[in-house]
């Protein structure tokens, strides 16, 4: 065998070997955007037909080992700004931030993987210093007319692991969007107790958004406990990415302080899932929490 052959051989199995990864990633990122299509044609007319204020669809389900919640819902802005805003791994740092459990969000590269330390408290409350640390990695795939966000923590509060953050996005026609919003986690049975139990000392009755069942009067009964809990958790997480769109054309300086007002106005539009302060308190501590996360951020970028 001539040498000119080999190096064609060698040449030709790399190139193919490259091609089928290729390929493979594009299968899988087709396959996910034609299940989140299929979905939306599912479950189309019930948002139409939503009376919630804010039209979204949940799904949640609950184990004494792991727990998952999706959300759903479109949103009136253009496939390419939805793109080029929820893509940026530094943007998410500013999204969550909003969330009443979280203190603070950083952010940093190492080699080619961009790594996210969420803070998050039990009570919204609780100081940094006591906030738990998730160490989230961040990675996106995109296809055109598609694109798909994905934040996994190995550890979380309650002893819990495996925590992971999905966003899945597509155009529905010029100005509106189509997003899917999904957070799951797993636990230990020493996990699942230890959250029931703080649940039903501190849960104060809350409850989610699921419906359960209806009363004597025909008004429906929402789940409550810790799936109650975990569902109302992550939709703080959907109104936070709306709040985050919504404020994109505030000027820049401005930004923050209308971004916190209208997350907090999303958030009472569902009292009884998500109300638990006034809105003073919560403006001082996010005011708070973003001096926290600036200085947080500067001494990461110091050791760069």
């Amino acid at each position: 065998m001539t040498r000119a052959l080999c190096l064609f051989m060698v040449i030709s199995f790399f190139l193919f070997s490259q091609w089928c990864e290729i390929s493979y990633g594009d299968d899988s990122l087709r396959t996910e955007r034609e299940s989140l299509i299929d979905k939306y044609h599912k479950i189309e007319k019930e948002l139409k037909k939503s009376s919630s204020a804010i039209p979204f669809y949940l799904e949640s389900s609950m184990s004494q080992n792991a727990s998952q919640v999706d959300i759903y819902g479109t949103i009136k802005y253009p496939f390419d700004i939805v793109e080029n805003e929820l893509q940026l791994p530094t943007n998410w740092s500013d999204i969550v931030l909003l969330h009443s459990n979280v203190r603070a969000c950083t952010y940093k590269k190492v080699s080619d993987k961009w790594l996210l330390t969420l803070y998050h408290v039990k009570k919204f409350q609780d100081p940094l210093e006591d906030a738990d640390q998730m160490k989230f990695e961040y990675r996106v795939m995109q296809q055109p007319g598609f694109f798909a966000i994905s934040l996994a923590a190995p550890e979380g509060p309650f002893s819990t692991k495996d925590h992971q953050i999905g966003l899945e996005v597509l155009p529905l026609d010029e100005g509106r969007t189509f997003i899917h919003l999904r957070y799951s986690l797993r636990y230990s049975p020493l996990g699942y107790f230890l959250m029931k139990t703080y649940f039903s000392i501190f849960g104060g009755g809350r409850i989610g958004f699921s419906v359960i069942g209806t009363d004597r009067d025909g008004n429906p009964v929402y789940v409550g406990g810790l799936r109650g809990a975990i569902e109302s958790d992550v939709v703080r997480y959907y109104l936070a990415i709306l709040a985050y769109m919504d404020t994109l054309k505030i000027p820049i300086e401005q930004r923050f302080e209308k971004r916190m007002s209208q997350w907090y106005d999303l958030t009472v539009r569902y009292k009884r899932q998500l109300f638990k302060m006034e809105k003073e308190e919560y403006l001082t501590h996010k005011r708070q929490d973003q001096k926290s996360q600036l200085i947080l951020q500067e001494a990461l970028n110091k050791l760069r």
